[in-house]
């Protein structure tokens, strides 16, 4: 039976009632599916034709799911290959081996059906970056490489003149934020008005300069550019994180400052990206020196990473998580005043009391309308290496 051209998706599974199932979801997203039954039978069936998707239960005969996920991952063909594991609750030691070992995220068994179809969709049609190789220090070079490789493409198409190369750097990275825009649309309206606040006072008057500040709004869009490292199955977790879980969170800070030091070299006369990197770095640290990645405390802490710190504490209290209810301002206020000088710098708290009207009316504004900067020219091929980098692109 040929596929036409769909997007092929390997089950391997041996129950035969989840091997329909699956089937079936894989169809109705208008791929085309392929089954085995053992583990060895979907290495085979992948040598002979690679597929778009594995979905690789754990329990199988002759070879388990973890073994052929091992042996797969050793084959240097197959490390971008995009596997989901299927499991029971009561496997999730194995689970967490499997997402070490790259696996792009996991589905519970029983199954829930609503949930399985908004998953296999988003797997075959959302464009997302995954590690090319699971060693954390490769990942940030081989995605700078992928930014450089479609800057260079607009640089070779008929708008190239038109273009601010500095901005368009920025334009692309934000092409695979892994935040949406209006959340990073209320950060900057948070960090401006603290920003605002702060250069009010002699202390900081000399470093928050008009350009300090501007340069400071166009860079904390990247704050957590190296969530892009991140499964999604962990991002979107909707109960607490285990100690392994909370280790490959952590990590994305300082991958994501790496992804940005490797941009820092090729482009060295951006000042923004210094700024970028402290943002990075430096967001989860704590005043009282309980955060990470370094525990550093006090005014140790790069004063970028301690105001956005803030900004991304109430961004996240009062807004909607898979894991939460969106919280008051009132609520919001309490929790932080009473993270002043623990969690948080109480100069950078003393702001957010001055202009919480501002904090408020911005996290109910539903589209900030804030300026946008210059549009990439449409050129069909300018992305194009950075989707190819994408274990999910078409």
């Amino acid at each position: 039976m040929k596929n036409h051209g769909l997007k092929r998706v390997l089950i391997v599974e041996d129950q035969d009632a989840n091997r329909a199932l699956l089937r079936e979801y894989v169809t109705e997203t208008g791929a085309f599916p392929v089954d085995v039954a053992d583990g060895v039978a979907a290495l085979d069936e992948i040598h002979a034709q690679p597929p778009d998707l594995v979905i690789l239960d754990l329990r199988l005969p002759r070879m388990d799911g973890l073994t052929v996920l091992r042996r797969l991952r050793e084959n240097p063909e197959y490390r971008r290959l995009p596997i989901v594991v299927v499991s029971a609750m009561s496997e999730l030691d194995k689970v967490s081996q499997c997402i070490e070992l790259g696996a792009i995220d996991f589905l519970p068994k029983p199954f829930k059906p609503a949930v399985i179809r908004a998953r296999l969709q988003s797997y075959l049609n959302r464009r997302r970056y995954y590690p090319a190789d699971q060693n954390p220090d490769l990942f940030p070079r081989q995605f700078a490489r992928q930014v450089v490789a479609s800057l260079e493409l607009l640089k070779a198409s008929p708008a190239a003149q038109l273009v601010n190369w500095s901005d368009a750097l920025f334009q692309v990275l934000a092409q695979y934020n892994p935040e949406t825009r209006i959340h990073l649309e209320r950060m900057s309206g948070y960090c401006e008005v603290l920003l605002q606040e702060l250069r009010q006072h002699s202390r900081y008057a000399s470093l928050i300069s008009d350009e300090f500040i501007q340069q400071f709004l166009q860079s904390a869009s990247l704050h957590d550019i190296g969530k892009l490292s991140v499964p999604d199955w962990i991002l979107s977790k909707p109960g607490p994180l285990d100690a392994n879980e909370h280790r490959v969170m952590r990590r994305h800070v300082t991958v994501g400052a790496e992804i940005l030091r490797e941009l820092q070299v090729l482009f060295p006369e951006d000042d923004r990206l210094s700024l970028a990197i402290d943002l990075a770095l430096y967001h989860h640290e704590r005043w009282d020196g309980a955060g990470y990645p370094f525990g550093l405390s006090g005014e140790s802490i790069p004063l970028p990473g301690r105001i956005i710190a803030l900004a991304d504490v109430y961004d996240a209290l009062t807004s909607e998580r898979c894991y939460k209810s969106a919280f008051s301002h009132e609520a919001s206020r309490s929790i932080i005043l009473g993270a002043g000088g623990k969690q948080f710098d109480p100069a950078v708290v003393a702001a957010f009391l001055a202009c919480e009207d501002s904090f408020r009316a911005i996290s109910g504004a539903e589209n900030l309308h804030r300026p946008q900067p210059q549009q990439l020219p449409k050129e069909e091929n300018i992305l194009r290496p950075l989707a190819q980098f994408k274990a999910m692109s078409a």
